[in-house]
């Protein structure tokens, strides 16, 4: 009951901030004379949204974005946390493989677009490539850190207290690393995410980064609007929804 009202009030301050921050200067701008082209109205959005619903394009790209992304952190979290906590253990192999794991991870996913239609073609395998490493190094340095700084103390009494070295890992090691894990995988999604918009230019028909694209090609500024404000909508869902699992898991 007590969280009600500090809820509400988050609440009310962010529709307060939306008001102030864009809907009032926006309103102001196009009262002003701002061409369509640059600035669209509210009636404009409301109608080319409406117009996209109807058709079914907006839910559609939608779908197909969401499917690729969801797919493409998945691959990142499968192949960046085992490597990470392999990593975060071997001192000997972190010495080995950080050359080129600090090497890469400073190499943007835009960067990569000629290499992987080059690979890939006009397959989904490009996409979820550009997608994959976008969240792949946000995941592996802090689970190398997440591992390297467990409790050394919580190893030893286990250890002497006879449990195995795998019962050590499921109860102990990873339990400790999992708040720093969540952390990880929240800003990861949020780069996963992010880079639909470059994934989406390697030879893509559909989603929402095409959706946008072509607009801008048809100079159909209202729907590259509705199409960043989905994008946003979506990340500050999954946003919310990592904070209360981290949430969840503290508690």
């Amino acid at each position: 009951m007590s969280d009600r009202p500090n809820t509400a009030r988050v609440l009310a301050l962010g529709a307060l901030g939306v008001l102030l921050l864009i809907v009032v200067p926006w309103t102001l701008a196009v009262l002003s004379g701002v061409r369509p082209i640059i600035l669209p109205s509210g009636w404009q959005l409301l109608d080319a949204a409406d117009f996209l619903m109807r058709t079914d394009v907006l839910l559609h790209s939608t779908w197909v974005s969401l499917v690729r992304v969801n797919l493409g952190f998945l691959l990142a979290v499968v192949t960046a946390v085992p490597l990470g906590i392999v990593l975060g253990r071997s001192p000997l192999l972190f010495a080995a493989f950080e050359p080129v794991v600090e090497s890469f991870r400073f190499v943007i996913p835009f960067a990569w677009i000629p290499l992987a239609i080059l690979w890939f073609g006009t397959s989904e395998f490009g996409k979820l490539f550009i997608i994959w490493y976008a969240g792949f190094f946000v995941l592996l340095l802090p689970t190398i850190e997440a591992v390297q700084g467990i409790d050394k103390d919580l190893i030893a009494a286990a250890r002497t207290l006879g449990a195995t070295r795998w019962t050590i890992f499921w109860r102990v090691a990873f339990p400790a690393i999992v708040p720093d894990l969540l952390l990880a995988m929240r800003v990861a999604f949020a780069v996963c995410w992010i880079a639909i918009l470059a994934a989406e230019l390697v030879a893509s028909r559909a989603g929402l980064g095409y959706m946008i694209t072509d607009a801008r090609e048809l100079l159909q500024t209202e729907v590259v609007i509705i199409g960043m404000v989905v994008i946003g909508c979506i990340g500050a869902i999954y946003n919310a929804l990592f904070i209360r699992l981290q949430r969840l898991v503290q508690y």
